[in-house]
């Protein structure tokens, strides 16, 4: 069973390690306390922004399993969903539970949310099974921050 809440700054240093310490240990290795504090400033600003809405994934016992980060755009109808899982609940089958129970979080904090997009990288299989399965669409390919993409939407009527 899994916990879907509101992201907290308590929250930061789990998503750090389970989501980022990797990547900076690899590629950042003479800087990773500043980039572990570059990443503290980042995700205060994205908890405390109207713009974005955060939530975080647990099982029952408390256990850190990942991140759902939407953006919102300017009149709250419309969210960019984007997805971090915990190399433990990978390929476990429970990104669509989680996908659907963020939207639904979200759709009851604003109530005048039309759409979800997806922008999935053509060669992640398991994400576009996975925003498929949540009743996604896929709506073609997109270039999007520079690099191109399956825009995947899901409408809500």
């Amino acid at each position: 069973m899994i916990v879907i809440r509101e992201t907290t700054t308590d929250d930061i240093e789990n998503i750090y390690n389970h989501l980022n310490l990797n990547y900076v240990k690899k590629y950042c290795k003479n800087d990773e306390e500043e980039q572990k504090k570059n990443h503290e400033r980042w995700y205060k600003f994205l908890i405390s922004s109207p713009n974005y809405a955060m939530f975080t994934v647990e099982d029952l016992k408390g256990t850190f399993l990942g991140n759902v980060k939407f953006q919102l755009d300017e009149d709250f109808e419309g969210a960019e969903i984007s997805l971090y899982l915990a190399e433990c609940i990978r390929g476990r089958g429970y990104s669509t539970t989680i996908v659907n129970a963020s939207i639904d979080e979200l759709r009851f904090k604003y109530q005048n949310l039309k759409y979800v997009v997806a922008y999935i990288l053509e060669e992640n299989d398991r994400s576009i099974l996975c925003f498929e399965k949540a009743q996604f669409k896929f709506k073609g390919q997109i270039e999007h921050g520079g690099i191109d993409y399956f825009l995947y939407m899901k409408v809500f009527e």
